[in-house]
């Protein structure tokens, strides 16, 4: 068994390769495929003939270049995103809120995008419920919010001074 072992090494370097892509599907990361390119060196080396230290270098030295000069440009295009792109609660600013139930300084529930907000006046005002309001900011699972400026009717369809 060790003598097969020794002569098809290559064996050894392909079923590495395959657990490290393996490992990578899982981590999406970029690093273990970096490995594997180095472990697929190594075993074309192998199937060319050449001795394992050879191989144990040239997967070695592949693995370190791919890990130094392909990984990071890979990543660098792959969360390629406009600068100005907010995403998860930073686009929340500015977006429009309904007033779940009175809203304080210390206490209230608001509704954001579907979804309801622990929610907090952001100043020395209150929120009747119903009423519309704009984030202004967001801490942990907290909505600050100020109310949103707006038109009042009365019923003769005037406007409320």
């Amino acid at each position: 068994m060790i003598e097969w072992f020794g002569d098809n090494l290559w064996a050894a370097w392909l079923t590495l390769t395959f657990a490290l892509l393996l490992v990578e599907i899982f981590m999406l990361d970029l690093l273990f495929l970096m490995l594997a390119a180095g472990a697929g060196a190594a075993t074309t080396v192998a199937l060319a003939g050449g001795p394992p230290w050879l191989q144990v270098v040239s997967g070695s030295a592949t693995a370190l270049l791919m890990l130094g000069a392909v990984r990071p440009v890979a990543l660098k295009h792959l969360k390629k995103a406009p600068e100005d792109q907010l995403t998860n609660v930073d686009r929340m600013e500015g977006l429009e809120a309904v007033a779940l139930e009175p809203i304080t300084e210390a206490s209230g529930l608001a509704e954001v995008d579907g979804d309801t907000w622990t929610a907090r006046a952001a100043g020395d005002f209150r929120i009747e419920p119903g009423a519309t309001a704009l984030v202004d900011s967001v801490e942990g699972a907290t909505v600050y919010l100020k109310p949103a400026l707006g038109i009042e009717w009365n019923e003769e369809g005037t406007v409320n001074p």
